[in-house]
Formats: structure tokens, sequence, C-alpha cells
């Protein structure tokens, strides 16, 4: 069986602030990881899950990964866990079991705050494709959260604020950026994130923007081309083992 691959694994290994005189424990619970967060019971939340999950296929396709279950998980430790090293208040996508289908998703809000639809929305788009690990399906996420909540009644708190006006911000810059593709590109937009490449990490893929691009015509691409080329710097500057950025080999027209 394939080993499923968690989006969050690395980030249960930093070291977290020590409270009380507890000595925490560097090893790992027993059990899954998603069995040391608390669980989140709440039928509107399900319901948005299946909500943005429709959505999402019927705009870009199926999953990857058939979604059979999504447990909700507040990134918050359970009783019997809080003695072991873990992080706490992440959002982040796992793919517990791929041959059944069953996936974790972990929230740094509770039910009722203003960003826990933001995020859990966010999160749901992951669900696509729980392998990809770059900057591009990170925006592409935020976007499907922006576009879920508005579908759904939901507000999207304070994210519009955040998201609009930063220079230097990468959450912000990729989601302008793969807001301006979509805009301009509403027919193409739809197959980028079919287009993918290792990583060079096990398990891990990055959307392969060369071969989107070569979907386009010439002039097409060219636009295409200079959309990105507004966000490169930062981007690629903000890469990392958990956040790839493939720059476009082809220049953009000057």
């Amino acid at each position: 069986m394939q080993r499923p691959v968690a989006r969050w694994l690395p980030l249960l290994l930093l070291p977290i602030a020590l409270s009380g005189c507890m000595r925490l424990s560097e090893g790992k619970p027993p059990g899954p990881w998603h069995a040391a967060y608390q669980p989140i019971d709440d039928p509107d939340s399900d319901a948005f899950v299946a909500q943005a999950l429709e959505k999402a296929v019927a705009e870009f396709g199926e999953p990857v990964v058939p979604v059979k279950k999504v447990l909700l998980r507040r990134s918050k430790k359970t009783g019997e866990a809080r003695r072991y090293r873990l992080a706490e208040d992440f959002s982040l996508t796992e793919c517990v079991n791929a041959s059944n289908g069953l996936f974790a998703i972990y929230l740094a809000a509770d039910p009722g705050g203003k960003n826990y639809f933001p995020l859990l929305g966010h999160e749901c788009a992951h669900l696509l494709d729980p392998y990809l690990f770059d900057w591009y399906m990170e925006g592409f996420a935020t976007l499907v959260s922006e576009q879920v909540c508005a579908e759904t009644g939901h507000g999207w708190g304070d994210w519009k604020r955040r998201f609009s006006k930063s220079r230097r911000k990468p959450y912000a810059l990729s989601y302008r950026m793969m807001r301006d593709l979509q805009r301009e590109f509403p027919a193409e937009y739809p197959s980028i994130i079919r287009f993918t490449a290792p990583n060079g990490t096990a398990g891990r893929r990055h959307i392969d923007i060369d071969a989107w691009l070569r979907t386009l015509p010439a002039d097409r691409r060219a636009v295409a081309l200079g959309i990105i080329s507004d966000y490169t710097k930062v981007l690629h500057h903000k890469a990392s083992a958990q956040y790839y950025f493939a720059i476009p080999t082809e220049e953009p027209p000057r």
C-alpha cells in the first residue's frame, strides 16, 4: 500500500513553547496523527465540506485520490496527547489512507470564528490533490476558498483585506496571481492542477507551469507569462521544501 503523504507532517516536529512543569515527550502518540487532535463535530462544517468538494469537482475534475471520508480536527492536542511535543494551531490537509479515501483536515480556528470557513474552504481545495506542494497550488486553494464561501453564503473573514494589498506576503501574492490567471483564462485555468511534476521529495509534486503554458497559443502564452512574472520574484524567494515554486522557462515579453 502506498504510504500516505501528509502535507503537514514536518510541522509536527517543530518545538513549541513549554507550559507548567510537564515534561514533554519527544515520541509519537499511539495511533494515527489525527487521533492526537481534537475532533470537530459540527454538521454545518460537514455540509460545507460536501458543498466545497462538489463545486471543486464540477469545475476542476475528480480528485487524484477519490475522497470517501473527511475527518475534521481542531489543531489542538487532546488531553491524552498533551504530554507529547506536537505543533498546534495549523491548518493543513492529510491523506490518511489513499486506498480507502480517508482524509483529515486540521484547522487553526474554532467553528464560529471569522476565518474558520475561509480556512476550511482553502483546505477543501487540497482534497483535489494532497500531493501538490507549491505556491501555485496555495493560491489556487485560496481562490477556491473565496469562491466557495461566496456561493455558500459564508463570509470570507478578513482575508479580502489581508490578501488584496500586501506586496510581500506569499499567500497574498499567490492568491492574486491565480485570480489574475483565472480571470484572463477562464476556459484554460481549470486544467492547471492536472499538469504536475515531482518536487524531488518522495511523494511530493508541484504544478508543472511550463506544461500548462504550452497548451496556450503563443500570443496568449505571452499574456500568462506577463501575469506570472509580476509575482515571480517574491514567490521564488519564498520557495522551500514545503512550498515549491517553478519559474516558467520561457521569458515573458518585454
